[in-house]
């Protein structure tokens, strides 16, 4: 194989003397493990070194691929202009992942000098990327780069691009090495930006005790309840180049794991086991697929009457282009009661949309727009896979993967007090002026009234500022919540 093998590094600035003047003596394990990593890719000798990173340009719908000549970037945000790097990009590599992208429907910018000023970005190497290069090039110089940021795409999706890009490797026939830049969990104390939450020590322990039993299913499938509170910047860097190693045996080496100054710092190496007779393992891509069609087929039949018809509205819609046929969906169902209900009650409902436990659309309204529940639903449910402006409509094979919960909304009223709020049991109405935001109960991360409050806010633009003069209006709502509960 041309693909030597994937570097997994954290990267932070602090262990590069230039920038931690003396700190990075407290993240000794980390530094060590990095040289470690190092002196593995010095003696793999690569022509070209795969980076993947979360901190260069950053789009929801898809990865960013620097397709130039050559990349430079240095350390002068963290105060070190004077630790820079320049190195040529392998454009070999490039023009095959071009048309490798495109043949696989891989969603993906490659962004040139054009492209970049459209969108008003800068294409440089970032600390992600510089600071495991920083000790790389202690030991070994002679490689040419090529320049990945991840993208706000769902795991299988990276998963499934981490793979195209070995397959890029592999047709360009240069020895390479792909280096995934992976900070775990940034909440193991109350320092800077970030919070101390228990399932920081949680995410960095399945991510370490996974690599060293080679249990890679377990981090593509990992529950968004474990990875978002855990506040990491790691985990899609790390899926995306898991993918390259999709139906091969693998070797895997962990070199260190500490968290000095509140974050998880990572530093591991796997390589394939091509002396084995039988290297070849199953497509972990089959396997997410064969368990999604599973918990799809459980799902529909966990599912209620509510949830039921917002699938089927989805389904119609996506697939024909047209609305569902309302009165013949309320024939079909089996509870004479609820079907009474739905229609001929009004109410106000959101639909929400999952894929792999995280949110693909949300639409809902405050007061009731149609004559009857079904209808509300209906609306609802085509409106959150359609036109939910934060995604891009539902496609066809989404659908099988797709949870969906139904809230019928309860009437609102005032509250004077935070005591009066519960995040878990009621949705909140923030208003000020013309400003208005709401936040269902149940989010994930919103454990407080003050979190829900300061959510809410920050979806209605309300800033501190503008807290001065006429307070803000809160009101609570109850939620009559419907969602197949499988395990």
């Amino acid at each position: 194989m041309y693909l030597k093998g994937i570097g997994i590094a954290s990267h932070p600035p602090a262990i590069v003397p230039e920038v931690g003047g003396g700190r990075e003596l407290l993240a000794e394990k980390t530094v060590r493990g990095i040289r470690d990593l190092a002196l593995k890719i010095a003696e793999v000798k690569p022509k070209t070194i795969v980076l993947i990173t979360p901190h260069g340009n950053v789009f929801q719908d898809g990865v960013a691929v620097v397709y130039e000549t050559k990349i430079a970037g240095d350390l002068a945000e963290f105060g070190a202009p004077g630790v820079s790097l320049e190195k040529p990009c392998d454009m070999g590599i490039l023009d095959e992942m071009n048309r490798r992208f495109a043949q696989n429907d891989c969603e993906a910018i490659f962004l040139n000098e054009t492209s970049a000023r459209e969108f008003d970005i800068e294409r440089k190497l970032d600390h992600g990327c510089l600071v495991p290069l920083y000790f790389i090039e202690k030991y070994y110089r002679d490689y040419k780069v090529v320049h990945i940021t991840i993208g706000e795409l769902s795991l299988i999706e990276l998963f499934r691009i981490g793979r195209v890009v070995r397959e890029a490797i592999e047709a360009n026939g240069r020895d390479a090495v792909i280096l995934c830049s992976a900070d775990l969990s940034h909440c193991h104390k109350d320092e800077g930006p970030y919070h101390c939450h228990p399932m920081g020590q949680v995410f960095d322990t399945k991510i370490t005790e996974a690599i060293e039993s080679r249990d890679y299913y377990s981090i593509l499938t990992m529950s968004p309840d474990i990875y978002e509170p855990a506040g990491q910047c790691g985990l899609r860097p790390m899926v995306m180049a898991l993918g390259a190693t999709d139906s091969i045996k693998t070797h895997a080496r962990l070199f260190s794991y500490e968290a000095p100054f509140g974050v998880g710092y990572l530093s591991a190496w796997i390589d394939f086991a091509l002396e084995e007779a039988d290297p070849i393992n199953e497509s972990l891509i089959t396997r997410y697929e064969k368990d999604m069609v599973k918990k799809h087929k459980e799902r529909l039949q966990a599912e209620d009457p509510y949830t039921a018809l917002a699938r089927k509205a989805i389904d119609c819609f996506v697939e024909t282009g047209r609305k569902l046929d309302v009165d013949q969906a309320l024939k079909e169902i089996e509870d004479a009661s609820v079907a009474k209900r739905l229609a001929t009650e009004p109410a106000a409902v959101f639909v929400s949309l999952y894929k792999a436990g995280e949110l693909r659309g949300c639409m809902g309204t405050l007061r009731p727009v149609t004559e009857n529940l079904a209808q509300e639903i209906v609306r609802n449910a085509i409106e959150a896979g359609a036109y939910d402006p934060r995604f891009f409509p539902v496609e066809p094979q989404e659908l099988y993967q797709l949870e969906i919960s139904v809230d019928i909304l309860g009437e609102a009223e005032i509250i004077d007090d935070y005591s009066d709020l519960d995040p878990q049991t009621y949705g909140l109405i923030v208003e000020k002026d013309v400003r208005r935001g709401v936040l269902l109960p149940g989010v994930r991360g919103i454990d407080t009234p003050e979190q829900q409050i300061a959510i809410a806010k920050e979806k209605a633009g309300i800033y501190e500022a503008d807290d001065e003069g006429d307070r803000l209006v809160l009101q609570r709502f109850p939620v009559e919540r419907h969602q197949a509960q499988i395990d």
